[in-house]
């Protein structure tokens, strides 16, 4: 498995953004949508999976995610192909993108999600709850560094 940081200004980034779309779940569709659509900082950006130059799993280091509140910034829109998952290729995409923050200086980072579990074995702890753009409940998870 290989792992590539993409930012705006990389050659890769519309091509990424192309093959995120076609994943089979409606936030791939969102991320592909704000990427094609120019809507990332200097600072953000993405992380890939590829196997075999086909991407696999993906998220985004972002300043903001689905949901108005204040904390920033955040790991968002974590996939991994059905077909991959069971591999900790998520485990490796959330330490991938909380390096790429800490880089940043950013002394703590957040997700928001329905999941339970997951990010806690990453050492996320729920601090909140919210309403996502959508309208749905979401949970809002943190990590100190």
């Amino acid at each position: 498995m290989d792992y590539h940081v993409l930012r705006k200004t990389d050659s890769r980034w519309l091509a990424a953004a192309t093959e995120i779309y076609n994943a089979d779940w409606k936030a791939a569709k969102y991320l592909a949508s704000k990427m094609i659509g120019d809507e990332f900082d200097d600072w953000e950006g993405i992380v890939v999976a590829e196997d075999t130059d086909r991407i696999v799993g993906f998220c985004s280091f972002v300043n903001k995610d689905i949901v108005d509140l204040v904390y920033s910034p955040y790991i968002a829109i974590v996939y991994v192909d059905p077909n991959f998952r069971g591999n900790g290729i998520s485990k490796e995409l959330v330490k991938i993108a909380e390096n790429q923050l800490l880089k940043v200086r950013f002394q703590s980072i957040y997700i928001v999600t329905q999941h339970v579990g997951l990010y806690e074995k990453l050492g996320y702890s729920q601090i909140d709850e919210a309403e996502d753009k959508f309208g749905r409940i979401m949970r809002v998870l943190e990590k100190n560094f």
